[in-house]
């Protein structure tokens, strides 16, 4: 689960206090940060930012890192390998439970997974938490984004 997933879940858990709320209380002066780091699909770079917000939610920074290591983009580039290979591939949820099978389709907010019996899951991407490879991408990533 990427870390912005990660911050959603936690604020929501917290009641919803607004991403506004928390930047005051952390005396965050730029706003932005805090509700971008809840929107970025890929690691957040700020790690000020990153210790400040586990604090805040008290919670252990190593917690944070390991979310920060599997941003959406890296699902991404998952899904898409498995759906080009045609290989099975298994998604850790929230829950604990893994889910095993072939990626069908993907979208913004939902899996579409068969698994081998034939049955189409429906999976939420949020409550995806692990997957094979999932910090494989990381130098993928770098290229990608020096060209």
């Amino acid at each position: 689960m990427s870390l912005s997933d990660h911050l959603r879940h936690l604020r929501a858990m917290d009641g919803g206090t607004t991403p506004e709320e928390i930047a005051r209380r952390l005396g965050v002066e730029q706003l932005p940060g805090v509700g971008l780091a809840e929107q970025v699909y890929r690691p957040v770079n700020d790690e000020n930012l990153i210790e400040q917000l586990a604090a805040y939610y008290g919670r252990p920074l190593e917690e944070f890192h390991w979310h920060n290591e599997r941003p959406r983009k890296f699902l991404t580039f998952s899904l898409a390998e498995a759906l080009r290979t045609q290989e099975p591939i298994s998604l850790t949820l929230r829950s604990g439970e893994l889910l095993t099978g072939q990626v069908t389709w993907w979208d913004l907010s939902s899996i579409g997974l068969q698994e081998a019996g034939g049955r189409l899951l429906v999976i939420q991407r949020h409550a995806v938490v692990d997957w094979p490879n999932a910090t494989a991408w990381k130098d993928y990533a770098a290229s990608d984004e020096e060209e």
